[in-house]
């Protein structure tokens, strides 16, 4: 039976108008050669559970659908808050709602878009033959070879092999062993730019069947020795409930790798670990049923420090000559005047200009910007607190500041 054609109208903008034709309003998983998905449309997996489409990131990692802001394609569950999986161009936005996602007979997604050159979503292929797109229900986006009849055949590209800031059940990460690459899971810069930031979860290059995250080059986060059954310190930190998890260490002809999945249970139960801008491991398990869904969120890997204010930024620094390693850098709403001053080089994030304030015996303050900058200012600086909930500018104080 061949699949019907849906996507679901969010907006009402006038059509991009291109070379191919738009989906028809039916619900499909599926994009075919000749179709567009506009950026009002989305795809949805065949049991309902993932959803692609545009979005627009703001402050706080909440997100947009139909918003006028710049644009990402990605992935995120059906139901639930609008949290990406995974981030089709990360490194490149769509500057309004005049883009659309399409796929060409070699394979090749595309976004195109108006007044601007189109933004390749994945490795130029050349494959010219029957080929289509589709969303799975484990959150993996696949281009796969149509056959006789309409049958899918293998998999040419999926989104598993190219993961941003999630790492998802059955997702591998790891080193691929044709193209001697690594295959890891990296922060964003911020929680407006999905660009890779500061932090990176992967394999132990060593062959030690443990996960590390790493900052910039150097070795952050280890989780220990973890066994293929799951039975190591990580699996009690991570399990809440009655959910259980499974580690697996393989390797193939493509890959040596990692990945996890839950076990069985009486439940509908979809995962996925986050790794954040200031290095921390976010596990979200969302347990469905026909009537509700229920999210159990943890975030507590690798933040070990005792923190006396919970709010404050939770990164791990080497002591220096002038910090111990007790002292945080706490958010407050307000002004700093006096002796302030900008880095003189662009930052992946927060976590980088944290580092610097650190470092830097003299300096108290500090603001990163999703530009990749970061303000600085040091001792002999004011702060004037302003605490409304309609002004955004935080500062990181540190915490002998008042």
């Amino acid at each position: 039976m061949a699949l019907s054609l849906t996507l679901v109208p969010l907006i009402l903008i006038p059509m991009f108008l291109g070379s191919v034709t738009a989906l028809s309003q039916h619900i499909t998983d599926t994009l075919k050669p000749g179709q567009q998905l506009r950026d009002w449309e989305q795809l949805i997996s065949s049991g309902g559970v993932f959803t692609l489409g545009f979005f627009t990131p703001i402050e706080s990692f909440t997100f947009l659908l139909g918003s006028a802001g710049v644009r990402y394609i990605g992935i995120w569950y059906q139901s639930g808050p609008i949290n990406p999986v995974w981030v089709g161009n990360p490194t490149e936005s769509v500057s309004d709602s005049s883009g659309s996602l399409s796929i060409d007979t070699n394979g090749n997604l595309k976004i195109t878009r108006a007044n601007a050159s189109p933004i390749m979503v994945n490795q130029h292929l050349s494959l010219a033959g029957n080929v289509s797109a589709t969303l799975l229900d484990s959150g993996n986006f696949v281009i796969r070879d149509i056959g006789p009849g309409g049958v899918p055949g293998r998999v040419i590209w999926q989104s598993f092999d190219h993961p941003t800031n999630m790492l998802l059940p059955g997702m591998k990460i790891g080193f691929n062993l044709k193209t001697k690459k690594d295959v890891s899971v990296t922060s964003w810069i911020s929680s407006q730019v999905p660009a890779s930031g500061a932090f990176r979860l992967g394999l132990d290059p060593s062959g030690a069947n443990q996960l590390l995250v790493w900052r910039h080059d150097e070795i952050y986060w280890s989780s220990g020795v973890l066994t293929n059954n799951g039975s190591s310190q990580l699996t009690l930190e991570l399990s809440r409930e009655y959910l259980d998890y499974e580690f697996k260490f393989g390797s193939d002809k493509y890959m040596k790798y990692f990945s996890y999945s839950l076990k069985k249970t009486n439940a509908s139960v979809f995962s996925s670990w986050l790794l954040d801008n200031l290095g921390q491991i976010t596990v979200t398990n969302v347990l469905r049923s026909n009537t509700s869904n229920r999210w159990i969120s943890e975030s507590s890997l690798p933040c070990t420090t005792d923190l006396k204010n919970s709010s404050a930024v939770c990164i791990t620094e080497k002591p220096t000559a002038c910090r111990k390693g007790s002292e945080y850098f706490e958010p407050r709403r307000g002004y700093m005047t006096g002796n302030g001053y900008y880095g003189d080089s662009l930052s992946l994030g927060l976590s980088d200009c944290h580092g610097s304030c650190w470092r830097n015996c003299s300096c108290i303050a500090f603001q990163s910007f999703s530009d990749g900058q970061c303000q600085y200012w040091g001792k002999g600086s004011t702060f004037f607190p302003y605490d409304s909930f309609t002004f955004e500018q935080k500062i990181y104080v540190l915490d002998s500041v008042k």
